[in-house]
């Protein structure tokens, strides 16, 4: 599990109203988790507390960024490596003032680092919560954040020295005098580093809903679809009518035409081409093919509404003096989300995964056909058919787990002040409530040592599934 993936995960089980699945998890670079005196998380009423919250935010900017989560207990057992949460221990939302931290912070802090407070319920009881405060990583251009008080020995902020805390495993430990002499002797923050942006340039990702009534819907008309193939009811002919025996002549004719019948069902031609299946064999087995195609069906659906809307394009900008080699970006969606790579006028074969190969169509399983199984040929039901083309060279690559969805994009090199669209995507699905929107990505090129990492905002449109009432042929529509 890389680091992004884990801060989305946490997030996540917030907004899900799952605090208690986040015991046990350790304190790492990335995060750190805060107990809660009676004046909240932070009492900025004391000169040690604002210098803690200053400490800290620097020292999560002097790494990788990382989670300080507000509301939970977290001890070092003798057997572990780390502090690991014991226990939630939500607090009055009351108790939080985001304005005075933001405030601490700028006072004590430099460069400006930009942070970001979400407040999440705690399922027992809605007056109280968890505060997450989000810390994002310097770039290197701006590196490093400073604390610019120190604390004396009575706990009182005094001005006259300067501390350089760095997030080190679960530890926060100061660049020593002797490293930061150098530091500032070589010069290295003069040169050239990397300094991104990552924008929405179009197109949205898709929360998509497929209702169960579009489910029932397909299924039926797949069985109809299927079932055409059945005969019509055999109308024999019969030797009398109404209890009154036939005339001689007609009598005749139903006994030589009940004759042939017997000849030719006797036939060696006739019992090898007949249907080894009953009417109400063929019926069961349209019954289980039919829901072993159900469990598929939402995704598929889900794909072809997705597919209907413009794919999301984002815009890499290099605001730099530096021309960027290889630049290679890495973003991480809310586990909620799957992806198509979208390639002009090209669709993704949903018909097998839709629509699996069904059972032979009545009359085609014969004695002669052996128990080989021969395609129905059945419509797609309005569902995109696959176009094929062939594929480009340059395509994100995605994977998905439990953890969330990891999109990489093809490398680009970018000259100064320069920007270019990165190849389109087309994300759909059921992101939870608090990520839906949120992007995460980090930056590396060939060319200059260092990592870029950011979180962008990306819209996200809601879609449902549905048939048109009324219809004849009903397709599906997107609303």
């Amino acid at each position: 599990m890389t680091v992004t993936d884990s801060r989305v995960r946490i997030v996540t089980l917030l907004a899900q109203q799952r605090p208690e699945a986040i015991v046990g998890m350790p304190e790492s670079e990335w995060v750190d988790f805060k107990g809660v005196g009676p004046a909240g998380p932070y009492d900025l009423s004391l000169d040690a507390k604002k210098y803690e919250l200053a400490k800290d935010v620097a020292a999560f900017a002097n790494a990788a960024g990382g989670l300080l989560v507000c509301g939970f207990t977290a001890t070092r057992r003798p057997t572990d490596l780390h502090e690991a949460v014991v226990k939630p221990v939500p607090f009055a939302k009351r108790l939080v003032n985001t304005e005075r931290y933001k405030a601490v912070i700028a006072d004590l802090a430099r460069p400006p680092i930009g942070v970001e407070f979400s407040w999440y319920d705690d399922p027992g009881d809605p007056g109280l919560g968890y505060l997450v405060i989000e810390v994002p990583a310097l770039p290197e251009s701006a590196r490093w954040a400073l604390v610019t008080k120190i604390l004396n020995e009575d706990g009182k902020l005094v001005k006259g020295g300067v501390a350089i805390p760095v997030r080190h495993g679960d530890d926060t430990r100061y660049l020593s005098p002797d490293l930061v002499y150098q530091l500032v002797n070589s010069g290295l923050r003069a040169g050239p580093a990397m300094d991104l942006d990552l924008s929405v340039e179009e197109g949205a990702a898709v929360d998509v809903t497929v209702g169960e009534s579009v489910i029932e819907a397909l299924v039926e008309k797949r069985r109809r679809a299927l079932l055409v193939s059945l005969p019509e009811p055999e109308r024999r002919p019969r030797r009398q009518r109404d209890d009154v025996a036939l005339p001689e002549g007609r009598q005749r004719a139903v006994d030589e035409i009940l004759r042939l019948h017997e000849i030719a069902s006797s036939s060696l031609s006739y019992t090898l081409s007949r249907e080894i299946r009953t009417p109400q064999q063929y019926r069961e087995e349209i019954d289980a093919y039919l829901e072993k195609c159900r469990p598929g069906l939402p995704r598929a659906l889900e794909q072809a509404a997705a597919l209907q809307r413009d794919p999301l394009v984002l815009r890499l900008e290099n605001r730099s003096d530096a021309m960027l080699h290889q630049v290679q970006v890495i973003a991480t969606l809310d586990p909620g989300y799957r992806a198509i790579v979208w390639i002009p006028d090209v669709l993704p074969d949903l018909s097998d995964h839709l629509w699996p190969e069904p059972p032979a169509p009545f009359g085609k399983k014969t004695l002669a056909a052996g128990m080989g199984v021969v395609s129905a040929g059945i419509p797609s039901l309005g569902l995109p058919a696959a176009r094929r083309g062939p594929s480009g060279p340059r395509l994100p690559e995605y994977s998905s787990s439990g953890d969330g969805l990891v999109i990489k994009f093809p490398a680009v090199d970018l000259r100064a002040r320069a920007d270019v669209r990165l190849a389109p995507i087309v994300l759909y699905g059921h992101p939870s409530a608090d990520g839906a929107a949120a992007l995460r990505w980090t930056a590396t090129c060939t060319n200059l040592d260092g990592r870029h990492e950011k979180v962008s905002r990306m819209p996200v449109e809601q879609l449902g599934v549905t048939f048109p009432p009324d219809a004849e042929h009903p397709e599906l529509a997107v609303c």
